[in-house]
């Protein structure tokens, strides 16, 4: 009996290649997220310290044109606070259709290896079919030497 060789073996190589990229991709977006998360961190941290420099400011009598710039520095900062955070949305978003997409692929990679799996079952069973019906004419073969000879 020829070797057990998977019928859908290629379709199977190309979706574990996908299964793969798609993996990388999601890999990417996830780094990505970490970024923009890191960003508004640091966003958060300067707002912050510009606010307590603000109050101080305010403490020391410093100029209406002075404290107007810090209060205008801090609003644009926190207007990048907010765009940051809707970039994160979108990219929490984003990752999630990639989820499913990763997924899905999954899914398919996992059928296809159960298909593989049942098709070298029936390669199994085949074979032992065939030992067995070799064996049985090797036996029958041997009787009737054995009563050829008799």
């Amino acid at each position: 009996m020829k070797k057990f060789k998977f019928s859908l073996d290629k379709l199977q190589n190309y979706k574990e290649q996908i299964l793969e990229s798609e993996k990388n991709t999601l890999g990417i977006l996830r780094s990505e997220l970490h970024a923009l998360n890191s960003e508004l961190d640091g966003l958060i941290s300067l707002i912050n310290l510009k606010s307590d420099e603000l109050a101080h400011m305010m403490i020391r009598s410093v100029t209406p044109t002075d404290f107007a710039a810090s209060k205008r520095f801090i609003t644009f900062k926190q207007q990048e606070v907010h765009t940051l955070r809707r970039a994160i949305t979108l990219k929490e978003e984003e990752i999630e259709r990639q989820l499913e997409v990763v997924i899905g692929t999954t899914k398919e990679v996992n059928t296809l290896e159960k298909l593989e799996e049942r098709q070298l079952e029936e390669y199994k069973y085949a074979a032992l079919k065939e030992d067995e019906l070799f064996i049985e004419e090797f036996v029958s073969n041997q009787r009737t030497r054995q009563q050829m000879i008799q």
